[in-house]
């Protein structure tokens, strides 16, 4: 997006300057308030837009709310013992710290965020690419140009951005088509602190509107979280589909026990 690239907003004014040049924009995982973003920022008129469906049947859905992380950690690593995985967090302390917790428990594990060596992430990233039973533990710099096929897994030890970025990061799982496993463990302290981020970046430059967005994707990811329907449906709703029951989630597999409130 142009608040992490402020420069892909000068595309536009490049498409003035050479107005005969076709255009095409790509994204793998853009809302419809997104889509409507690019094309007022980046196109004049009504360009074609083409969607395609978003729906990966193959990976299970999952949440737990943050009790003990490191123990929810180590267990559900534990019931995927030499398979390729990517746990993601949100700081880069954390992603070392939880390495050296995985290396502690026996598990080939890795760390990478964008404050590391450039040597040492390219050599984790390479020992990933190349070997089976890997766990890379890394903050959202982990994950452009990665294509893996066989990782098993995507584990968020801390709640993702918006539901943009949950799905474009589990979708890093199960691109060979086979069983994958997307888990995520949310808890108050992670709402907090993505509110602060958005205060934060609205701080920085943010106008009040693009403020206002992200609390709105934030809502959404934490009302998925809390959703007792099925994860698949309410996920693929999001995005402007719709969707029956899939059977490969939590929710669908172990339906939540519902208590009137009044």
């Amino acid at each position: 997006g142009h608040n992490f690239r402020p420069e892909y907003l000068e595309i536009g004014r490049l498409r003035d300057s050479l107005p005969d040049i076709q255009t095409v924009a790509f994204t793998a995982t853009a809302d419809a308030a997104t889509r409507a973003d690019i094309v007022d920022k980046l196109f004049d008129g009504s360009p074609r837009t083409f969607v395609h469906g978003f729906d990966r049947p193959n990976i299970s859905l999952a949440l737990r709310p943050k009790k003990n992380a490191r123990r929810q950690i180590l267990a559900f690593v534990a019931d995927h013992a030499g398979e390729s995985g990517i746990v993601y967090c949100s700081s880069r302390k954390r992603t070392e710290d939880l390495a050296r917790t995985l290396q502690d428990a026996g598990y080939r594990a890795v760390p990478y965020h964008a404050g590391m060596d450039k040597a040492a992430r390219d050599a984790n990233q390479d020992l990933f690419q190349r070997e089976d039973g890997i766990i890379v533990v890394a903050t959202v710099a982990f994950g452009m140009g990665i294509d893996k096929p066989d990782v098993r897994y995507v584990f968020h030890a801390n709640l993702p951005g918006n539901m943009e970025a949950y799905y474009q990061e589990l979708g890093r799982a199960g691109r060979d088509g086979g069983p994958a496993d997307a888990f995520m463990l949310y808890g108050l302290g992670d709402i907090r602190q993505r509110r602060m981020f958005i205060q934060d970046d609205a701080a920085a430059g943010g106008d009040d509107g693009h403020k206002r967005r992200e609390h709105k994707r934030l809502d959404a990811l934490i009302a998925y979280c809390e959703t007792p329907q099925c994860r698949r449906r309410a996920l693929l709703s999001y995005f402007g589909e719709d969707a029956d029951p899939c059977g490969n989630c939590d929710n669908c597999l172990d339906p939540p026990v519902m208590e009137d409130g009044t």
